[in-house]
């Protein structure tokens, strides 16, 4: 890594430079993500699977100047650079040049022996991921050195991700995603074997837990309804895993349960986080269904009335706010965004729902802006994607408001049938029916589709799915 960080000084890398990589997980990923930050650089990752129009709309809004990419990804890479005159330089993660690219363990060969890295102060720009879009599109992240420094420094512990040299992870989440990157760091810095995938196939993926005896199992909400439901994973000796972290997006209740019931002794845990706050801000030694625990060393927490602002105390629903050293600089080049959401006092608005209860463990219901409007009731889709996951024949789900001129928004559900099951859509809005409150009962009706629109961080996209509904 040394090395490679002496190359990038020679090839002409200047502090503050963008760096992106565009890879699947692959194991040389994060030795030139570090590299690339021990120059000096800024480091932004770029999801593998975009389009050349994509990565050319990316590699423009971060400023991108050196680009680093996977071989599979370089076709791609080369049909977004045609007019872009800013980069200065692209290679390929490797050991070899590809159709002329050169690898980026050539950069330097002879580094000097007395040569010594740049180092970056605390407040300096070290990664740029960027925001789901699911609100919007995608905005560049500012994290700093010390961002990450605080995250390292409590993410081993017992209420975190307890982990030790003694486990192995499972590399499964997209790099690109700050939870994966997390996931890597993590592991360097605590001595931990990691098992990396480059992407999700169902049975190399229990094969691969099987195989390699993982014992800590970073999920997302699909891959933990996977778990929970799916007659594959019965198939498998999953019994070396001890826990499981979710996160991303939340994980109800029901599923957590689901899972928890499956894999007897685990502990099934979900930790809550944004990009914009670096990783997880709270963390639980409970496996407690729905709870994601108590706000993390380093950071405070309150709840907020959605229309005063004002604190509100145990039990009662409101907007989570956030404040620590793990909260983001801003927004890249955007400094209304930044406001937007950082108010003057340091809290970040997270524009998500919950409450705390006596003993400060913290509970998300969902975000402000995809809760479902009926008649003045708050509708959260999670709790009803939540119930209608554990219906025998429903393998996935995903709930939006469709507008109605009466009462405003009615609930629709979207639901995918479990292999070798149908779903009869009234049966299923009579099966809500019975087990919910009258204002949270589906009567947007219920469609069924092959599979439920997420990003690649396992968040629902539901504008997709409103624009279906309300065309």
């Amino acid at each position: 890594m040394k090395r490679v960080s002496f190359g990038w000084h020679e090839a002409g890398l200047e502090a503050g430079h963008v760096v992106c990589l565009v890879t699947p997980n692959c194991v040389q990923a994060p030795a030139a993500f570090l590299a690339a930050i021990a120059a000096s650089a800024v480091v932004t990752l770029s999801n593998p699977l975009y389009t050349p129009d994509e990565l050319k709309r990316h590699f423009t809004d971060s400023k991108s100047k050196w680009i680093v990419v996977h071989p599979l990804c370089l076709p791609g890479v080369q049909a977004a650079i045609k007019d872009l005159d800013e980069i200065k330089g692209v290679y390929v993660l490797g050991s070899s040049a590809v159709n002329g690219v050169e690898p980026l363990v050539g950069l330097s060969q002879d580094q000097p022996e007395s040569w010594q890295y740049h180092g970056v102060s605390g407040d300096s720009v070290v990664h740029l991921p960027y925001s789901s879009g699911t609100t919007g599109l995608p905005k560049g992240v500012e994290l700093t050195s010390s961002n990450w420094l605080a995250v390292l420094s409590t993410i081993g512990r017992k209420e975190y991700l307890d982990v030790s040299s003694d486990d192995t992870g499972l590399g499964i989440l997209p790099i690109f995603h700050a939870f994966g990157m997390a996931m890597y760091l993590t592991a360097l810095s605590h001595g931990m074997t990691m098992v990396t995938l480059p992407r999700f196939i169902p049975d190399v993926f229990l094969k691969a837990i099987q195989t390699y005896k993982v014992t800590l199992a970073p999920l997302v909400p699909p891959l933990a309804l996977f778990m929970a439901k799916h007659d594959l994973v019965t198939k498998f000796d999953l019994t070396s895993i001890t826990n499981i972290i979710c996160g991303a997006a939340s994980l109800s209740g029901d599923v957590q349960a689901l899972l928890s019931k499956r894999l007897s002794g685990v502990r099934v845990r979900q930790g809550y986080g944004l990009t914009e706050t670096t990783l997880a801000t709270f963390s639980s030694e409970t496996d407690l269904p729905g709870a994601v625990g108590t706000v993390t060393a380093h950071c405070e927490a309150k709840i907020v009335d959605m229309k005063t602002g004002d604190s509100v105390g145990p039990g009662i629903d409101g907007e989570i706010c956030i404040r620590g050293p793990l909260i983001m600089k801003g927004y890249l080049n955007n400094e209304e965004a930044t406001a937007n959401i950082i108010d003057n006092a340091g809290w970040l608005h997270t524009g998500d729902i919950g409450h705390y209860d006596e003993n400060g463990i913290f509970f998300i219901v969902d975000r402000i802006k995809e809760l479902v409007k009926y008649k003045g009731f708050q509708v959260a889709p999670a709790e009803l994607e939540g119930l209608l996951v554990t219906n025998e024949n429903v393998a996935d789900a995903a709930v939006v408001g469709i507008k109605d001129e009466e009462a405003g928004e009615l609930p629709k559900a979207f639901v995918v049938p479990k292999p070798g099951k149908t779903i009869n859509p009234e049966e299923l809005v009579n099966w809500v029916h019975d087990r919910v409150a009258p204002h949270k009962r589906l009567r947007g009706g219920v469609e069924v589709i092959e599979s439920v629109p997420r990003s690649p961080a396992g968040k629902i996209l539901r504008r997709k799915l409103r624009e279906q509904a309300n065309a």
